[in-house]
C-alpha cells in the first residue's frame, strides 16, 4: 500500500514537502529543473519536477494536457554502513521509482545515471571498491526487472504501416546508462553533500527525458527502398520509394531487401509465338504486348484495410511504332470488384509526344494492386475478330484457342515471310523479318 501511494503521490506531483525539502531545496545541483523532494524515510529521498503553476481559466484557450509522468526523476538511496546492501528504505525507494518510471502508460523515452559513493571514510582495502560495488547492485536491481544484462524499457508508441494505417504498439529498448563511482575522503566538504543531502552511503540515481540518446532515429522501411525504374528492350517502370509497402516509426529489424521480377513481351517474336488474348469474360481485347512485373512484397488487396487511400504513382511508359499511333491502344491491368473478384479493364493511358523526334510514348500510372501483368491492347467486338485473326488448326505455329476454335495472328508464305492482316499489323511491332498485310 505505501509503494502505490508514492507512485500515485510522484507520477501526478502533488506531494507535500517536509521542513527538510522546503529549507534545503531549491534546485538540483544537476538539473536546473525546479524539484521537489519526497522523503521515503530519513535517508532515503526521490525528488520530482515541481507541478507547473495553475493558470488562470480561459474559456477561450483550451486546457494544456500536461504528461502525468515527470521528464527528470533523482533519488538518493542508502547503503548499509560498510557494505553493498541497501536498506529496507533504499529498496522501497528503488520499487517506487521503477513503478512510475517504467510504468507501461509512461511515454517517455528515459537514459540513467547512476553514481555510488562509499561511507566517506579513509579508503582501505575493503572499502576501495564499495562505491563501484553499490552502484552495481543499483544496476542490477534494474536490468534483474527483464533478467537481461541491460536495463530495458518499453514505451508505448505508434507505428504507421502502408495498408494498416496507424497502430499501437511498445518500443522497447536498452536504456542508455552512465555509470560513475566516487570516493568521498579527500572531496571538500562542500562537495560531500548534495541538494542538502549527505553523500555518504548513497548511490545518486538520475532518470531523464532523452528521446534521441535512447532510440537514435527511428527506422524507416520502404520497399522499394529508393526509387526505382525498370526496363526491358521498349518498356519502362518507374516504382517510386515506398509504393508496395512501407512501415514507418519501428525499432524492429526488418529487412530491406525486395527483389523484383520483370520482363516483357512486346516484340512482334516473343508475343506472337505464344499468343493470347486479354483475359475478359464479356469482352474481346486484343493483345499488342504486355510487361510482367512482380514484386516480392506487395499489399494484399483483400486484406488491405487502407486500400482506398493507395493512388496511383507507379509510372509505365511503352515507345510505340508508327504504325501503331492511330491504333487507339491502350494499358489494360487487374481492377477489382467488391466480392473480390479480378477483371481486366482499361487504365487511364496518355499519348506522350515528344517535339523534336515526333517519337510517340504511351504512359499510365498503377497502383501496387494492378501488379503484376500489365497489357497493352484494345478492345473489339465479336464480330471484328476476323479483321484481326486467321482461322487455325491446334498446333499451328502461333495458333490459340479462342471463340470455340483456334486463331492464329499471322501466317507464314512459302518464303517464310509473316502475312498479317491490316487491322493486327495495325497494333502489332513489327517483326525483324519483312511481312505484309494481307
Amino acid at each position: 500500500m505505501k509503494k502505490v501511494f508514492f507512485l500515485i503521490a510522484l507520477t501526478f506531483g502533488f506531494v507535500s514537502m517536509d521542513s527538510f525539502a522546503q529549507n534545503n531545496l531549491g534546485k538540483s545541483n544537476s538539473s536546473q529543473v525546479a524539484m521537489v523532494a519526497t522523503n521515503i524515510d530519513e535517508n532515503n529521498v526521490i525528488l520530482t519536477p515541481a507541478p507547473p503553476k495553475k493558470k488562470r481559466n480561459n474559456q477561450n484557450q483550451k486546457q494544456e494536457v500536461v504528461n502525468p509522468y515527470p521528464e527528470r526523476v533523482e533519488a538518493y538511496i542508502n547503503f548499509e554502513k560498510g557494505n553493498a546492501y541497501y536498506t529496507r528504505g533504499g529498496l522501497n525507494a528503488l520499487d517506487s521509482i521503477y513503478l512510475m518510471t517504467f510504468n507501461s502508460s509512461n511515454n517517455r523515452f528515459y537514459k540513467m545515471t547512476i553514481i555510488g559513493y562509499d561511507d566517506g571514510g579513509e579508503i582501505t582495502e575493503e572499502s576501495s571498491s564499495l562505491a563501484r560495488d553499490r552502484a552495481i547492485v543499483v544496476f542490477k536491481y534494474f536490468s534483474s526487472r527483464e533478467e537481461t544484462e541491460y536495463i530495458i524499457k518499453r514505451t508505448p508508441s505508434t507505428y504507421t504501416q502502408s495498408c494498416v494505417g496507424e497502430i499501437n504498439y511498445y518500443i522497447k529498448y536498452k536504456m542508455p546508462f552512465d555509470f560513475q563511482w566516487l570516493n568521498l575522503y579527500n572531496l571538500p566538504e562542500d562537495e560531500k553533500t548534495e541538494n542538502g543531502i549527505s553523500l555518504a552511503s548513497k548511490v545518486h540515481i538520475i532518470i531523464e527525458e532523452d528521446q534521441e540518446d535512447c532510440l537514435g532515429e527511428y527506422y524507416d522501411y520502404d520497399w522499394p527502398a529508393q526509387d526505382t525504374v525498370l526496363s526491358g528492350n521498349h518498356a519502362k517502370v518507374m516504382i517510386p520509394k515506398g509504393t508496395l509497402e512501407y512501415i514507418h516509426h519501428t525499432k524492429d529489424t526488418i529487412p530491406y531487401s525486395c527483389n523484383i521480377e520483370y520482363k516483357e513481351m512486346l516484340s512482334f517474336e516473343k508475343l506472337t509465338s505464344n499468343y493470347s488474348l486479354v483475359p475478359h469474360k464479356k469482352q474481346y481485347i486484343i493483345n499488342a504486348g504486355y510487361i510482367v512485373v512482380a514484386p516480392e512484397k506487395k499489399p494484399d488487396y483483400s486484406s488491405c484495410a487502407s486500400k482506398d487511400t493507395i493512388t496511383p504513382t507507379i509510372l509505365i511508359s511503352v515507345p510505340i511504332e508508327k504504325q501503331q499511333q492511330a491504333a487507339g491502344l491502350k494499358f489494360y491491368g487487374k481492377t477489382y470488384k467488391p466480392n473480390g473478384e479480378v477483371v481486366y479493364k482499361s487504365i487511364s493511358t496518355k499519348k506522350i509526344k515528344d517535339k523534336d523526334t515526333k517519337d510517340v510514348t504511351l504512359e499510365c500510372y498503377i497502383t501496387p494492386f494492378q501488379f503484376d501483368t500489365i497489357y497493352l491492347g484494345k478492345k473489339v467486338e465479336e464480330k471484328e475478330m476476323g479483321d484481326y485473326f486467321y482461322p487455325a488448326r491446334e498446333g499451328e505455329p502461333g495458333a490459340f484457342e479462342a471463340m470455340g476454335g483456334w486463331l492464329k495472328p499471322f501466317k507464314l508464305n512459302k518464303q517464310g515471310d509473316y502475312i498479317i492482316k491490316e487491322s493486327m499489323q495495325s497494333i502489332l511491332r513489327k517483326p525483324n523479318g519483312s511481312y505484309s498485310a494481307d
